[in-house]
Parts: C-alpha cells; structure tokens; sequence
C-alpha cells in the first residue's frame, strides 16, 4: 500500500516541479524584455535551466533504468547552488567576492567529478551547507534593508538547503541506506520551491516599485516629477502648518535654454538640465525637495527655512553654476539662470508657494535674467551678485 502510493506521488511531484520550473523560466523571458531587466536576471535564468534538467532527469530516471553518476548530480546541485548566491550578490550589488565565489564553486565541481562516490558526497554536503548558508544570509540581509517579502523566502530557502545538507551529512556518517532521502530530500525540495516563489515575489515588488519611480521621477534629471513633487510634499507642508516652521521655495529658470539648444544642438540644452539638477542635489540639504517642475524649470521646496536662508542657497546655486559653467566640445559656455525664491503663508498650500515662487521669478526674467527675486508678501525684491535693490 505505501509503496503504491509513493509510486503514485513520486510522478506527481516530478511533474509539479516541472510545471513550477517551466512557469519561472516563462516569467524570465518576460521581464527579460522590459525597459530596464532586474539584475542578477541573467544568473537566475541559468540556476532555473539547471533545476530543469536535473528535474527532467530525476522524471527519466523513475520510470527507466538512466541514472546519471554521482559526482554529476552533486557537481549540478552544486553549480546550481552557486548560480544562486551569485545572483543574490548581483541583485545586492555586490563588489567583492563574485570572483572569488565563482572560483570556489568551480574548483569544487571539477573536485566532486574527479573524487570517489564517498568523498564526492562529503564535499558535496559541506559544500552545499556553507553556500545556503550564504545564501540565508544575504537574502536576510537584503530583506531587512529593503523590506522585500521575495528575499525572506530565499533566505528560508537558505536555510532549508543548509537543513537539508547538515542531516545529509550526520546520515553520510552514520550506516544510513539512504543518505539524500527522507527528510533531506523534503528540505531540499522545499529549498527550490521557496526559491522560485520568493523570486517571483521579489520581481513582482520591484517592478511595481520601478512603475511608481518611473510615474514620479524625470528620467532626463532624475529629480522628481509635478506627481512626486505633490506626493512628497504632501505631509510635509501640512506638518509646517501644523507646527508654524516656515517653509521656502526656489523656482529656477535656465537663462536662454532655446538659443543654447539652436546654437549647439539639443544635446547641449539637455546637458544643461542635467548640470542643473546636479547642482541642486549637491547644494540642498537631504531634507529639501527637489523637482523638475517644467521643461526648464526647476522648484526646490526648503522646510523649515525662511526667505534669508532661501535667498542665500539661491546666490550659492548662481554662484556654483556660473563658476562650473558648461563644456561642449571642450569649449566653456556660459550658463546663467533666474531665480524666484518665496515663502509659504501659514495656510499656504503648495499651489500658493508655487504661484508666489514663479511671480518673483518672472520678475527675476522681466528685469535682465541671471537675478534672484524675492517674495515676500511684501513688495518685491530683487538682488543680483549678492546686492539688494
């Protein structure tokens, strides 16, 4: 009776983990093809091609008299291990120890090939058990970082696979029949399940979280988008009010964008951009919020400052590009921009701080450009070089 109904399972199972193999390497060729490929896709694409043929042959050797040799299976299982933790590092981006991993890995196959039955199966199990080790390791890491549901499954499938080398090996060194089954093989079955579930977690998440970049950053600067700058401020202008910080905005112009795109190309109007906007990152604080408000506009809210401190980082940020300039072709061009810096009302919302900010900056552009204009529910005011008028 029990035989027969392992005759029966066994099949089943074979054919479960085909089909759960074939969906993931189906899954891989489709997000091969989007805009940008999550990393480690390809490293993963190799591990599930090795899982399916070492399923398809444990199929073949059921129902005929094939069997592959010992050093082979453990020298599969092995690389496919690797493959694994290579992709885990790649998707971590890691710097250091791919290489050193890759040459372990494959020094220990060509030893698992070239050993006895018995020695083969001893390096195979230590082997194994300090890769899923690894594995769990990195995996946890990686969760706990960046709060990834996919990466806690391959963690567990470390450290199933650890589980399942450990009790391989007190049965390799006890008079055990049957020293990969029973328990061990459950473990490391489960160990290749979790693996393909929390891979497909894991891509699902990050997908999702590169749609909600992509529908909320600039992809020429990088900044975010009108959709990112609201979301992001949001709360932020809500606490201001809340608590009565004062909150600053800057709405900055490109002087002469068009002649620069007409004189040399639009290339250069677009390096101008970038230019920009690695000014503002590199002169605002984390705290700031900063944005690619129109096609050559740019809004830097400033929480918790008031008109003076905006007025400063904006000379700062006039200085520091008419300094850097701009190089095409090795030939420096001048590169100016106007500046409209406002300040929010108690009740201010970010429509108003938007609509003071560019109210002075259409000022700063109507009185000669390359100025920092000023409003402060006040008449307005208007400085150049660090003069006040």
């Amino acid at each position: 009776m029990t035989s027969s109904l392992l005759d029966t399972i066994t099949p089943l199972l074979c054919g479960a983990m085909l089909a759960l193999v074939g969906a993931q390497l189906f899954i891989l060729h489709v997000l091969s093809g989007v805009r940008t490929p999550p990393r480690g896709l390809g490293l993963f694409t190799l591990y599930f091609l090795l899982l399916l043929l070492a399923v398809a042959a444990v199929s073949v050797a059921q129902f005929t008299a094939f069997s592959l040799p010992p050093g082979v299976a453990f020298a599969a299982s092995l690389l496919s291990s690797s493959l694994l933790l290579l992709a885990g590092m790649q998707r971590s981006e890691a710097r250091t120890g791919r290489a050193a991993i890759a040459t372990l890995a494959g020094t220990a196959t060509l030893g698992l090939l070239a050993l006895q039955a018995q020695h083969a199966a001893l390096l195979y199990t230590t082997a194994s058990a300090v890769l899923g080790v690894a594995i769990a390791l990195l995996h946890a890491r990686r969760s706990w970082r960046g709060g990834n549901a996919g990466d806690v499954l391959v963690a567990l499938a470390g450290v199933a696979l650890t589980l399942a080398m450990l009790e391989s090996l007190r049965l390799l060194l006890s008079p055990a029949a049957m020293p990969f089954g029973g328990v061990a093989a459950a473990l490391h079955g489960a160990a290749h399940v979790l693996v393909m579930l929390g891979y497909l977690v894991a891509m699902m998440l990050e997908q999702q979280q590169q749609l909600l970049r992509m529908n909320t950053l600039d992809p020429l600067t990088r900044l975010l988008n009108r959709r990112g700058l609201e979301s992001a401020l949001h709360v932020t202008l809500a606490n201001a009010a809340r608590h009565g910080q004062p909150t600053a905005a800057i709405m900055l112009d490109i002087d002469h964008l068009r002649q620069l795109n007409s004189n040399f190309g639009d290339g250069a109007g677009d390096r101008a951009l970038q230019q920009v906007s690695r000014c503002l990152e590199t002169e605002c604080r984390a705290s700031d919020v900063i944005s690619r408000y129109d096609d050559d506009t740019f809004l830097a809210v400033l929480p918790n400052s008031t008109l003076e401190g905006a007025r400063n980082l904006a000379e700062r940020i006039q200085e520091h590009l008419a300094t850097k300039g701009l190089h095409i072709d090795d030939h420096p061009i001048p590169l100016t921009v106007s500046l409209g810096i406002a300040d929010a009302r108690a009740e201010g919302t970010l429509e108003q701080l938007c609509a003071d900010a560019r109210r002075a900056l259409m000022l700063a552009k109507h009185t000669g450009r390359n100025r920092v204009a000023a409003v402060e529910h006040r008449p307005l005011q208007i400085s150049r070089n660090g003069g006040k008028t």
